[in-house]
């Protein structure tokens, strides 16, 4: 199953794809929205984890495009963001997020979201993934 992670800092999107490779995606990173928006339109993905803060496209503008489609309304968005922004994850989660994470990501926590959000066992990490 493959999964789109949006983020425009390097290492924190080669981590995050590192970990959901680990657990048994197959991963597309996308360094800003505007990159994620276009790989999601070639081939919807069945998860979605992107920052709020980038350049070209930010995070809210990714979510409308993705809610603003009827054929991807259900596709679960996770939100990354960093500590201290309650009022952007408030705004990303009414244009329609279904959750979020706080940076530095916990990956246990990511692997948990990640399964319940999909409603299956990825298997990750320390798993036999």
């Amino acid at each position: 199953m493959k999964i789109l992670i949006a983020d425009d800092e390097p290492a924190v999107l080669d981590l995050n794809c590192r970990l959901m490779r680990l657990a048994g995606f197959e991963v597309v990173p996308a360094n800003d929205g505007d990159e994620a928006w276009n790989a999601f339109r070639s081939a919807p993905f069945p998860l979605v984890l992107t920052d709020l803060e980038m350049p070209c496209m930010d995070g809210f503008e990714l979510i409308t495009q993705v809610r603003e489609n009827e054929k991807f309304k259900q596709i679960p968005i996770i939100i990354l963001t960093t500590e201290g922004k309650k009022d952007m994850v408030m705004k990303g989660l009414t244009l329609g997020a279904n959750s979020f994470l706080q940076k530095p990501i916990k990956p246990d926590l990511m692997l948990q979201e990640v399964e319940r959000l999909l409603g299956k066992k990825t298997g990750g990490p320390g798993k036999g993934a």
